[in-house]
């Protein structure tokens, strides 16, 4: 482990032009690491996995020093450098690197938060720090699903991107032929969320922010809906996703369930 920073001074850098399309791009394939801000989910995430590289700012000097001897390497940026890489309007000064979390089917529990087409990076990353919070759900996207390494879910899911285990690109046909039931939320016509009685495999479908899902492609799995004053317009992608993965939450507590995933092979 490094303790002891370098520094890098000019924006023409190569080291420095590799991060920062790292750091603006971490969905692309040859980039390797995820990029995490801010000393609190940087700190808290350390504690578990090892910082791949630690970019700090003059301004954030001391209180980065706890952290360096968790990095692999450590770099002094100047503010403005520091401010490139940032995605916020006002950067703490603290930015790393961890290398990028991978997933298996054997890691996939038996409810499942299935994304269709879903296209605002703000709502998966609000899903993703969701379904962490339940302890039990875990997260499979469409092919035309927003990226879970995309910068803006990174953020909006904060460190819960590592704490729930998530599959891309996955047709929904997959989990029908693992046994998987279908619930889509709809804005209508379906049956009230408050009426269902849950039971796992489940996968809830939420479909695209504009379009909903596709009827077709929910494969005549059943539809439930959210009770909303009759004036009301749908409710957004993730609080509809939210709502419903906490009143399964509810009625798991009600029957004594514990909040640990089941694994399915």
């Amino acid at each position: 482990m490094s303790t002891h920073p370098y520094r890098i001074e000019s924006r023409q850098n190569t080291r420095f032009k590799q991060w920062l399309r790292f750091a603006l791009h971490p969905e692309e394939a040859d980039c390797p690491w995820v990029p995490i801000e801010g000393w609190k989910n940087v700190e808290e995430l350390s504690r578990k996995l090892p910082i791949e590289l630690l970019l700090i700012s003059e301004i954030a000097q001391d209180l980065a020093s706890p952290l360096l001897a968790r990095a692999q390497e450590v770099c002094l940026l100047p503010n403005r450098l520091l401010g490139l890489l940032s995605g916020v309007a006002a950067p703490q000064g603290i930015i790393a690197f961890f290398e990028k979390p991978s997933w298996a089917w054997r890691q996939v529990s038996d409810h499942v938060l299935y994304l269709f087409e879903l296209q605002d990076p703000g709502n998966l990353g609000t899903l993703i720090r969701t379904a962490h919070a339940t302890g039990f759900f875990t997260l499979i996207t469409s092919p035309a699903t927003v990226s879970c390494f995309n910068a803006k879910v990174i953020r909006a899911s904060a460190t819960a991107l590592y704490g729930v285990p998530f599959l891309e690109g996955v047709a929904l046909e997959e989990l029908r032929q693992r046994r998987y039931k279908i619930w889509a939320a709809g804005p209508r016509e379906g049956i009230s969320l408050f009426d269902v009685v849950f039971s796992p495999p489940l996968a809830v479908v939420v479909g695209n922010e504009g379009r909903g899902w596709d009827g077709s492609a929910a494969l005549m799995g059943k539809q439930l809906t959210i009770p909303t004053a009759p004036q009301a317009e749908s409710l957004n992608a993730s609080v509809a996703g939210s709502i419903i993965l906490y009143e399964i939450f509810r009625q798991r507590a009600l029957r004594g369930k514990n909040a640990f995933p089941t694994l399915r092979s």
